[in-house]
């Protein structure tokens, strides 16, 4: 969903625009206090922002982007852009987002995998080592024996991913 901050006359004229050309449910704010009682009710994938409504307000942008949750920011104006221009933008932004967090995403997974196989191989030494001794009683080597196993599917499954 996104969310129109803009006091125009032609917010309804753009939101219905933005919504046929992202395919995203557009609702508007005519003010910042209304924007930030949307911002706390709903959570929006992208922010537009008016820039006529940050000139007469310049504590608007600080205000609205501290409250934004995780929707992307979209700078727009609606005094020079046509309603299909705002809304290419917004898809455009809509696409920025989605591979940023994709990247994001990626890098985590790499760091939680490395981070894994370290400790997967730590396991799968120190209970290697600890299978070598001879006078360890046998259920002892049967519960060392069954969490190398589980060690090992776990190298295995991340090498898989």
């Amino acid at each position: 969903m996104i969310l129109l901050v803009t006091a125009s006359s032609r917010a309804l004229e753009c939101a219905a625009a933005m919504e046929r050309g992202t395919g995203h449910k557009t609702q508007v704010a005519l003010s910042v206090p209304q924007a930030m009682a949307q911002l706390h009710a709903t959570e929006y994938e992208a922010l537009a922002i008016d820039q006529s409504l940050l000139e007469a307000d310049l504590r608007a942008l600080d205000t609205l982007l501290n409250h934004a949750g995780v929707a992307v920011p979209l700078y727009v104006n609606l005094a020079l852009h046509s309603g299909e221009r705002v809304a290419r933008e917004a898809q455009a932004a809509l696409e920025r987002a989605v591979k940023e967090k994709r990247a994001a995403l990626q890098c985590v997974e790499r760091e939680l995998r490395n981070l894994l196989r370290s400790e997967i191989t730590g396991i799968l030494l120190t209970s290697q080592l600890a299978l070598r001794n001879s006078a360890l009683p046998a259920d002892v080597v049967t519960k060392l024996q069954l969490m190398h196993e589980m060690a090992e599917k776990m190298r295995t499954q991340l090498h898989v991913v």
